[in-house]
């Protein structure tokens, strides 16, 4: 076979590896969170809300974190553990949440606390407060304090 047909049989066999390996190459490198979405967090959970708790409310375990690979939506979320009804603790944080500038939706019912937001450094972040148990979990009335946000803005909403 000659050199110049040997060159070009190589040349397609490299360029076709290299139309494999360009997608694997991609996700490697830049799939997922990394350290800005570290930062982010850090940033979310010095917001005061998720401080901000009836007083027959008590903080579980620390402030928690997560970071969804395929949306690269932050989540910094804080558990408390009432000792009232959950309309009090609905009630309580629709004022706190008013009262620190959040922002119900627009369909908002006037009741809960799910999508307000709020804009922090030019970025748009989100509010709920939610009964563990509504998502199928079996922790009595221990509720969530959740903010959520990506470095484009934005959570979960």
């Amino acid at each position: 076979m000659k050199r110049s047909t040997i060159a070009v049989l190589v040349a397609i066999c490299v360029g076709g590896g290299a139309v494999l390996v360009a997608p694997i190459a991609f996700l490697v490198l830049f799939y997922g969170c990394n350290a800005d979405d570290d930062r982010l967090a850090a940033s979310l959970a010095t917001l005061s809300v998720l401080d901000a708790h009836p007083a027959n409310a008590t903080p579980l375990k620390g402030r928690g974190s997560s970071c969804d690979n395929d949306d690269r939506i932050t989540t910094v979320g804080q558990t408390y553990r009432p000792s009232g009804p959950r309309a009090e603790v609905l009630s309580f944080y629709r004022d706190a949440a008013i009262r620190d500038g959040w922002t119900p939706p627009p369909e908002d019912d006037g009741e809960g606390v799910g999508c307000f937001t709020k804009t922090v450094g030019g970025r748009e972040v989100e509010l709920s407060v939610w009964f563990l148990d509504e998502m199928g979990e079996k922790y009595g009335d221990d509720y969530d304090v959740d903010v959520t946000s990506s470095l484009d803005g934005g959570g979960w909403c």
